[in-house]
């Protein structure tokens, strides 16, 4: 009688043992954006800002309330007002897609596990020039590479809320910043990683949308000193 080879039993537990790693190594970085995020100190491609507050290692992270049904008088002009480094101080939807998320004002990985980040580089929402936003692909802008041209966008404040319309679809890589200038024109860009289940991406996607109507909640701090 033929003995058995041992071969296969050696190999038996090293080859089980490998095929479990590779299976918890796969789901340990699906989807990879989040492990990312702790590894890199700001997601918005290095697009470096001084704080409004003490920076980073003491951030101050400020959640609020933000009333989007507010159904009182409106004005096409007033005062936007820059909140606190840290600060949630708007709400993001988009009903074409389904997105609906709170807007923090900084960035960086604490930030973005809460919603997206409208970098201060840019400007706040209604302000002029380029409010610039990102969240990550695979939690508050999971749907933006479903948005179209014409599609409507809407920002809540406390001061305010505006309407932007989808103008335009982006493609570009992190290290272009053409995009994520302030600029001149009174603009959202929205934008968040290419999708990418293994590694992490170097592209960019998104979209550039016009700002089409501003709603002020107060009017403008010159025109009441003015009836005064």
């Amino acid at each position: 009688m033929m003995k058995k080879s041992l071969l296969p039993q050696l190999l038996m537990p090293f080859l089980v043992t490998t095929l479990c790693g590779g299976i918890m190594f796969l789901l340990s970085i699906n989807p990879y954006e989040k492990a990312e995020a702790y590894l890199r100190v700001a997601f918005m491609d290095n697009n470096n800002v001084i704080p409004q507050s003490e920076g980073i290692a003491g951030l101050n992270i400020v959640q609020t309330d933000i009333n989007t049904e507010f159904s009182g008088k409106t004005y096409d002009k007033g005062d936007v007002v820059y909140p606190e480094y840290g600060t949630q101080y708007a709400v993001i939807e988009c009903e074409a897609v389904d997105i609906f998320a709170p807007v923090y004002w900084g960035n960086g990985a604490e930030l973005l596990e809460l919603g997206g980040c409208n970098t201060p580089s840019s400007v706040v929402a209604g302000g002029e020039g380029n409010t610039v936003i990102s969240a990550h692909v695979n939690t508050f802008f999971a749907e933006l590479n479903k948005v179209k041209v014409g599609d409507e966008v809407r920002i809540f404040t406390d001061y305010g809320r505006f309407t932007y319309t989808v103008s335009e679809l982006i493609e570009f890589e992190s290290t272009d910043k053409k995009y994520l200038k302030k600029g001149d024109k009174d603009i959202l860009t929205l934008y968040t990683c290419e999708d990418n289940l293994l590694a992490s991406s170097d592209k960019r996607i998104g979209c550039i949308c016009e700002l089409t109507k501003r709603e002020f909640y107060n009017e403008p701090k010159e025109e009441i000193k003015d009836e005064e």
